[in-house]
């Protein structure tokens, strides 16, 4: 039964929703008045970031309060340390009736990661993750995708009927199972993660016509060279065939994810409808998050993939307290991904696990402190191009990413990749980027290599390596390299493999790898 101290908590998730497509957020275009209506009773965390802008990583991070560093997984075919503790597992310890609904993506059963219930939800009738499976329904939509590796709908309209999509059942069922809470003997941590706004970019009707592409703003950094970037990014815009959209795509590409994002909004209205129905709204704490954000058109990019920039490592994040205290509060001091579990915990009365780097929001909630964080931090890896991680640092005003070792991705390419030897290498190595957020916030002037800007630069690089040190023992990343070429996670590299064995291989855990703990180095005297 739920009380003060062990209160209900009802955890909602969305996929690569971008903090600024909210109306809470700013975005005057986009319709999400249940969400708006939700952070009028929150702690809205305007300055809220992922540890990584990628799906797993980012997920293990929050279900561990713990750095992609630390918990090992680094990239979407990696399975964390084995001695990681996730949230629903600490709470079940405590009392908790630990249920999950939709997307779990941390490479550990929901079993293992502590759900006592849990349903994955219905494929969508019409639609997967790849496009529209029948042959004749096909030939009558409107849909695009990316001409390159891994091609995904970009833009188009699906043809299933909105009550009928996978995350439209998902939300049904996770409301049919809140029925039950009233009457139960246990305070219960109810989590809905939605598979939207993530590709494919294929809303139904009538959100699929909501927004008219032609009477859409493009970000001023709309299809921007990327002369001045790591060639991360450059092979990345390269390689999933970026470089051959246009206006007209970010254009359509920005209605079809802002139809996703309303759909996602109506059904949370149906959320949070139930909740105060049954009379569970109150006195719950409920968190609304994404995992990362996603690219509509700017520096040429959809989606995600290569880059740490604002769009996609910026998400929203709302905690509404017990009670409601301080609904509408607005924080602009950094929150991170990592300090929502340390957040349940401590509203729960559970201690938190030595280890766990992220912090309690509650006392910044509760309006007992004034900052949270004063950076924010995020990573990107792909370990079968990567040596080393890119780390990010942002803080109120610069914003600095670092890309070591960028040299090794050429000689990682297989021998008949078409840019294996190619004049695309011979482009000068960019390692990193630098942004005055206040005078650049679209990341269009790169100042990592300007000589007047050398001693903010060296700050930066300085307290990302005291961050870094600062984590205590780190996962192993460096022993994946001869695991990353000798199997099937070699689809990370040039993602030119068939996806359907990459997929039955993941899923057979057979594609996938593990770090271990790194051991300290015995010096002797």
């Amino acid at each position: 039964m739920a009380s003060a101290n062990r209160p209900h908590v009802f955890f909602l998730m969305c996929d690569e929703l971008r903090a600024d497509s909210l109306g809470f957020m700013g975005n005057s275009i986009v319709r999400t008045p249940h969400l708006d209506e939700l952070a009028q009773d929150s702690v809205i965390f305007e300055q809220a970031y992922t540890n990584c802008p990628m799906c797993v990583p980012a997920r293990a991070s929050l279900m561990t309060g713990r750095n992609p560093l630390s918990h090992g997984i680094l990239d979407n075919a990696m399975r964390m340390v084995e001695d990681e503790l996730p949230l629903p597992e600490l709470l079940r310890e405590h009392g908790y009736t630990t249920t999950m609904y939709g997307k779990l993506h941390v490479h550990r059963t929901p079993e293992q990661c502590g759900f006592d219930e849990f349903m994955n939800g219905s494929p969508d009738p019409y639609t997967s993750f790849l496009g529209i499976k029948e042959p004749e329904m096909r030939r009558k939509s409107s849909f695009k995708k990316n001409e390159g590796d891994i091609p995904l709908v970009i833009h188009g309209k699906s043809p299933t009927p909105p009550d009928q999509t996978s995350c439209s059942r998902l939300t049904e069922a996770y409301i049919d199972r809140i029925q039950d809470v009233p009457h139960s003997d246990h305070p219960i941590f109810h989590y809905l993660s939605l598979l939207d706004p993530h590709t494919p970019y294929m809303p139904t009707q009538p959100y699929a016509d909501m927004y008219d592409p032609a009477e859409l703003p493009l970000p001023d950094n709309a299809g921007r060279t990327l002369a001045d970037k790591p060639i991360t990014q450059r092979y990345f815009h390269k390689v999933r065939g970026f470089d051959k959209l246009d206006a007209e795509d970010y254009r359509k590409s920005m209605s079809s994810y802002y139809g996703l994002v309303t759909h996602v909004d109506d059904r949370i209205g149906k959320v949070i409808a139930k909740l105060k129905e049954l009379e569970l709204y109150d006195n719950s704490l409920i968190i609304f998050t994404s995992d990362h954000g996603a690219m509509m058109g700017e520096h040429g990019f959809i989606e995600k993939w290569g880059h740490m920039y604002e769009p996609v490592v910026r998400i929203p994040l709302l905690v509404k307290l017990p009670g409601g205290h301080n609904g509408g509060m607005r924080h602009q001091s950094f929150a991170e991904i990592i300090d929502i579990m340390p957040t349940v915990l401590d509203a729960a009365h559970i201690p938190i696990p030595e280890g766990v780097q992220g912090m309690s929001l509650l006392p910044v909630c509760r309006g007992e402190k004034a900052i949270h964080r004063t950076e924010a931090h995020s990573l990107y890896y792909c370990g079968s191009i990567h040596t080393e991680p890119a780390l990010m640092i942002r803080d109120a005003r610069w914003k600095l990413t670092h890309y070591p070792e960028q040299e090794n991705i050429h000689d990682k390419l297989y021998g008949d990749h078409y840019l294996k030897y190619s004049a695309f290498f011979d482009q000068p190595l960019v390692e990193g980027e630098l942004y005055d957020l206040q005078r650049d916030p679209y990341e269009q002037n790169n100042l990592f290599d300007d000589p007047a800007y050398i001693e903010i630069k060296e700050g930066l690089l300085s307290k990302l390596r005291s961050w870094k040190e600062g984590l205590g023992p780190l996962a192993d990343y460096r022993g994946l390299e001869q695991a990353n070429m000798n199997t099937v996670y070699k689809f990370i590299l040039d993602q030119t493999n068939n996806w359907t064995k990459v997929a039955h291989a993941i899923q057979g855990q057979k594609g996938l790898t593990q770090c271990k703990r790194q051991q300290p180095v015995n010096v002797e005297q």
